[in-house]
């Protein structure tokens, strides 16, 4: 190469340097370009599209497909996304599909599906109860559970899981939480709530962990009254806080307000709902909680029975609430009361766009504001019910029963060999227990040296539903336990381990804890028994005298 042509390749480069100097891009900060299209959007929007975001509204089969209430509620009010009740998976996707292409910003697709789609599609296979996941030794398989429930979630084209539920379930007595809880230990109920929030956020579904600030240490249903947490600050913070705390520190997306007086924290006794010192003091601006702060269903009593329903969304909203869950009444009057309240000044434009910011910077985040979306019914019918699924929830089943007292057969001997010879039987018995079904039951079994009873979940009789026992869950366990003083009986308790509190614990020749009657509990409580799968599960709650983690050696 010669002196000439060095010399000009030099000076190009010196020519490239100093122009481009001055013009060097500057570095875009995180969410700085979906902050722009947001701020866009916002920018064009009436007050009409910004309050109708606010709302999520309740939706099931029991609307017609082209229900001229729910067309206005989208078309007109401009809501901001459904929360699905039961349905089927055919006229959800039809209607899905139908009510995205009418609204201008893509709706958010929200269940309440705390053990998996199953909750709302009662097709599918159901996932492990969070109390049958606090038996789990590791947080390992229940990040695995969130990330299966997400592939089911994303597949059906939903986008928001209003789960996991992370209150401390210390009071056996608690009427509406229970089984939805990981158990009493407030370790593990933070460790596996952020684990499960994970898998399933990891997996493209935005979580809510709730109930706020912790409905765990109740004996009322805060769907039908208010309850009431007479605890000071120090107790909150070591116990009922300890969840939230931990979740919010690993990044969940939303947290879920429940309805509850808390005096120590708010001294007019007014429900955490519609409380701004619980809302806004404690969880934004104390916790520094940053995501979306989503309600309760704004339908339940505890809550309505302290303000009227038109006011109700107003009041929450105001106390520092983002999105606005299951109004009660009139959904149409509810939002057009709300958009009056923006109007007179009441409730500041500039505290609207701060919400909304928040919403449509989550729509951003899942894809919604990049067109509008449609589910492909072949698609999702092939890919939601998967092997992967099914592992998963058969894995847990196998890892989480718990036996609480071994079954004492005798040298090699175990249900397989004793069926064998004609001296154990086992009956399992369905949900709709009658007391002539456990008289016939105890008839049967006349003669036999053992008994494997299979006791499924008790609830108290309710609308004569068929899914419920037909008398007084107290008078089953008696009955039974009356029956294991006379026989040979091993239980299987396929229901809550707080079961174990309402039974004869010493008259019983063994018991095992195996949470739910699904086909996978069944089965692996069967193989314990057998002899063929040793049980590792622990007590996720102290129940029967027995402490939490117990099981037998």
């Amino acid at each position: 190469m010669n002196k000439r042509n060095i010399t000009l390749i030099v000076a190009v480069l010196v020519i490239f340097v100093v122009f481009f100097a001055g013009k060097r891009p500057e570095r875009v900060e995180p969410g700085k370009v979906e902050d722009d299209r947001v701020e866009k959007i916002i920018e064009k929007m009436t007050l009409r599209e910004k309050v109708g975001q606010l709302f999520i509204i309740e939706y099931s089969d029991r609307y017609d497909l082209e229900d001229p209430y729910f067309d206005k509620l989208i078309k007109r009010d401009k809501i901001g996304g459904l929360i699905l009740m039961e349905m089927d998976i055919d006229n959800y996707i039809e209607r899905a599909n139908r009510f995205h292409k009418m609204s201008k910003i893509p709706l958010f697709i929200s269940v309440d599906g705390e053990w998996g789609a199953s909750m709302r599609f009662d097709t599918l296979t159901q996932f492990p109860r969070n109390m049958q996941l606090g038996a789990l030794s590791s947080p390992d398989l229940v990040y695995q559970v969130g990330s299966a429930m997400a592939k089911q979630f994303v597949r059906l084209g939903i986008h928001i899981n209003y789960a996991p539920t992370i209150d401390i379930n210390n009071n056996p007595l608690n009427p509406v939480i229970g089984q939805r809880s990981f158990g009493d230990d407030r370790e593990k109920v933070a460790l596996y709530g952020a684990a499960i929030i994970k898998g399933m956020q990891d997996g493209g579904i935005m979580t809510s962990a709730k109930h706020f600030p912790g409905h765990g240490d109740t004996e009322i249903d805060s769907h039908k009254a208010l309850p009431v947490l007479n605890f000071d600050r120090a107790r909150l913070d070591s116990l009922e806080l300890y969840p939230f705390k931990h979740v919010i520190k690993e990044g969940v997306a939303m947290v879920m307000v429940a309805h509850l007086s808390i005096p120590s924290i708010d001294p007019t006794g007014v429900p955490s709902s519609i409380s701004y010192p619980i809302i806004t003091g404690l969880l934004k601006e104390e916790l520094g909680f940053e995501g979306i702060v989503v309600t309760d269903a704004l339908g339940m009593k505890g809550v309505t029975e302290y303000v009227p329903e038109e006011r109700v969304a107003i009041e929450s909203f105001k106390a520092g609430s983002d999105i606005l869950l299951m109004p009660p009444g009139d959904k149409r009057k509810t939002i057009a009361t709300f958009r009056k309240a923006v109007r007179r000044g009441e409730i500041p434009r500039e505290r609207i766009d701060e919400s909304l910011r928040k919403i449509l910077r989550m729509k951003e985040q899942i894809g919604l504001l990049d067109g509008t979306p449609q589910i492909d019914p072949a698609e999702a019918f092939a890919q939601v019910e998967t092997g992967e699924v099914l592992d998963i929830i058969n894995k847990v089943a196998e890892e989480s029963m718990t036996l609480i007292k071994r079954p004492e057969w005798g040298p090699d001997q175990n249900l397989e060999t004793l069926s064998a010879i004609g001296a154990a039987d086992t009956i399992i018995l369905p949900r709709r227990i009658t007391k002539d079904l456990l008289e016939n039951a105890r008839k049967r079994a006349e003669g036999v040296e053992y008994v494997v009873i299979y006791l499924p979940e008790m609830r108290a009789p309710k609308n004569d539903r068929e899914n419920y026992a037909a008398i007084p869950p107290q008078e089953i366990y008696d009955f039974i336990s009356a029956w294991a003083r006379e026989q040979k009986v091993v239980l299987s308790i396929m229901d809550n381990p707080y079961a174990l509190d309402k039974i004869d614990i010493d008259a019983f020749e063994g018991i095992l804890v195996g949470y739910s009657s699904s086909k996978a509990n069944l089965s692996a409580a069967d193989r314990v028994l057998r002899g063929q799968l040793e049980a590792h599960g622990v007590l996720p709650a102290a129940a029967g005298g027995f402490p939490t983690g117990y099981h037998a050696k």
